[in-house]
């Protein structure tokens, strides 16, 4: 096997987490059969990165508290030998006390490095992930404003007769594009086809984010014109209806020049502004208002004061 320092180097791994929930989209086993590919895939991310692998000896001892409940529900749903649970709880745990804030998609990214990586090196990558503009800053918020904003400036980019049946048929960006975006495809796309979408995300950052977007839609655009309903457009989005073949064009097609020079001549600031004022400033002004709206059963009447 290939060099590996993360849970995949445990010569019992198999044995303990062969039906672990990171694990839903190995398909026919595609991990234990390409095991030296992967890795070579998870090093290259960290080269595209420019981050070395940790040499610190870590601490493995469990933190006294585990802080918030979400991150042992989240290693839970993530890995089922406690001992990699634990690991789970200490590295989002970390994520969340220098990120100051925690959201869920943030342990799908965690859960799959951990795969291949020690957690030290893996708290380096998702520094990066987090802090660098041209990854995923702000994605990984409770209220992952500026993932919602970037679906919003590709939704703009799309031909007027698409944007319009996505939205007749109640599918706004933020329904889906945390799950593409902010989790990238982590729990939607099968293994053999995720390793080369993260190829393209690590290499190029969330620029092949907005590509893919772009590439999805052309391939299926014949199919959400065709759609009556949410739940079958709903079904595409979430690839549970989408052929197979199908995404893995979409998937090589978001690297060709064509969408690399659509999204690379975009503004991205000017085109964010202008997302978050059309579409979800008024709504997140509403929404905060609504927390001061004094509730009926707090109201005391004057006959009622002592």
């Amino acid at each position: 096997m290939a060099n590996c320092s993360g849970f995949l180097s445990q010569k019992d791994f198999w044995q303990q987490e062969i039906d672990a929930p990171i694990l839903k989209f190995n398909a026919n086993e595609w991990l234990q059969n390409h095991l030296d590919e992967a890795i070579r895939h998870a090093n290259g991310w960290l080269a595209a990165l420019d981050i070395s692998q940790s040499k610190v000896d870590f601490d493995t001892t469990p933190l006294s508290s585990e802080g918030a409940r979400i991150f042992r529900a989240d290693a839970n749903r993530t890995y089922r030998s406690e001992p990699n649970r634990v690991m789970v709880v200490k590295l989002l745990s970390f994520c969340q006390t220098k990120f100051g804030d925690y959201q869920q998609s943030l342990g799908y990214v965690a859960g799959l490095l951990l795969l291949f990586f020690d957690p030290p090196t893996c708290f380096k990558v998702l520094t990066v992930l987090n802090d660098s503009p041209k990854f995923l800053p702000g994605y990984w918020r409770g209220e992952a404003t500026a993932c919602a904003v970037d679906g919003y400036v590709c939704l703009k980019q799309l031909r007027p007769h698409l944007k319009h049946k996505l939205l007749s048929l109640g599918l706004l960006p933020e329904t889906f594009v945390q799950k593409w975006f902010a989790g990238i495809c982590i729990h939607h796309l099968p293994y053999h086809l995720l390793f080369g979408y993260l190829d393209g995300f690590f290499t190029y950052g969330n620029q092949f984010l907005f590509q893919f977007f772009l590439a999805f839609f052309d391939e299926f655009e014949n199919d959400i014109m065709g759609f009556a309903a949410n739940p079958e457009a709903n079904a595409l989005l979430r690839f549970e209806a989408a052929p197979e073949p199908r995404l893995r064009r979409a998937v090589e097609a978001a690297y060709q020049e064509k969408y690399v020079t659509q999204v690379g001549a975009l503004n991205f600031h000017r085109e964010r502004v202008i997302a978050f004022e059309e579409n979800l400033s008024k709504r997140l002004q509403s929404a905060n208002e609504g927390m001061w709206q004094k509730r009926d059963d707090d109201i005391t009447f004057s006959d009622e004061e002592d």
